[in-house]
């Protein structure tokens, strides 16, 4: 690995796979940090005990937060300027979501909840997954936990149907965004927040797994932190994804921030130990974005000159809608791993 951005004391080095400990393993590929920058080639090596691939070396625990200053989720979304069609499909799928998980977003055009339907299915489950399929609360079950809350967002969001919501995160940036807009957030990691057992009724980890140092102790006080049917909901990168095995080194995975890639037999293996039912879930609408991001890779853009903002047009066209099919009848190639996990008992 070749870094000029960390000394050696402040760098980790593995050596062993951080999910199953296992000291074999191949070398994977290098990759660089393509999306903000930071100078250096990184080494990804693939566990040949459970599969996962890691980062060795990483940044420590005590550095790896200078790579958040100014991360494109800690900040608000900026305000999009939308023409007609954008206005019409914003206030259908509005109603969408308020009539499925209780949101009032608006504007808002009554029937979207039945155009969804008409739709390939696809586009109604990229709305699903925005959503993190969190159901309507009920009374006494509405205690909501979300890891890594970012600009919190989806706090906000959840917090017109009815949830109440707390938001760790790390990055101080990031908890001050959210506190701004009347949702509590702490500061650190969800470990040193002291949160009583069965505290919370759901838990969301909107790609936040591949970021922590140790995956497994994270999922464990998820586990813990939940009460009996409590949801534990994660999206992560998949590692067998369409996407990956066409590009291969030029995935668009963010380096040196992702420190474990996961497949999903992985996570289920992971999960159902600590006593959860796992379910897996359609990403819904997404392989335009991730393989322009990829092919930008592979003609070596860096930075803003690679976006994930897909074109209607050809997100709408046919060699699109064709992945997206093959994709949605092989749910073990979408871009991304998403799972609900209840907890048993």
């Amino acid at each position: 690995m070749e870094q000029n951005f960390w000394n050696e004391s402040e760098l980790e080095r593995l050596n062993r796979c951080p999910i199953c400990e296992s000291n074999e393993r191949d070398y994977a590929y290098p990759v660089d940090d393509w999306h903000s920058g930071t100078p250096g080639t990184w080494d990804y090596y693939r566990c040949r005990g459970c599969g996962v691939f890691y980062l060795d070396p990483r940044p420590n625990r005590e550095t790896i937060g200078r790579l958040y200053e100014s991360y494109f989720t800690h900040m608000p979304t900026p305000k999009r300027e939308r023409g007609p069609i954008g206005k019409l499909a914003l206030g259908l799928r509005n109603d969408y979501l308020n009539w499925k998980y209780g949101y009032r977003h608006s504007p808002s055009i009554r029937g979207g909840r039945w155009f969804m339907y008409v739709l390939p299915p696809w586009l109604r489950w990229e709305w699903d997954y925005a959503a993190r399929h969190l159901p309507k609360p009920t009374p006494g079950r509405n205690r909501l936990l979300d890891v890594g809350c970012g600009n919190g967002e989806f706090l906000a969001a959840a917090r017109s149907a009815g949830w109440e919501g707390v938001g760790v995160d790390f990055d101080p940036k990031a908890v001050e965004t959210t506190r701004s807009q009347g949702i509590d957030a702490r500061l650190g990691s969800l470990e040193a927040q002291g949160f009583e057992n069965s505290s919370f009724d759901a838990i969301t980890l909107s790609h936040v797994i591949e970021h922590v140092h140790d995956p497994k102790a994270l999922l464990a006080e998820c586990a813990r932190l939940l009460r009996p049917g409590g949801m534990l909901w994660i999206a992560t990168d998949n590692t067998e994804s369409l996407v990956y095995r066409y590009f291969g080194t030029y995935w668009y995975s963010f380096v040196p921030q992702h420190l474990t890639l996961f497949s999903q037999s992985v996570l289920r293996d992971l999960l159902e130990p600590m006593g959860f039912d796992v379910k897996l879930e359609h990403r819904g609408a997404h392989i335009q974005a991730h393989w322009r991001a990829s092919a930008a890779r592979k003609a070596g853009l860096k930075g803003s000159a690679v976006s994930f903002e897909p074109f209607v047009q050809t997100k709408l066209g046919p060699t699109y809608q064709l992945l997206e099919l093959l994709v949605a009848l092989l749910p073990r190639l979408q871009g991304d791993i998403v799972l609900r996990a209840t907890k048993v008992g």
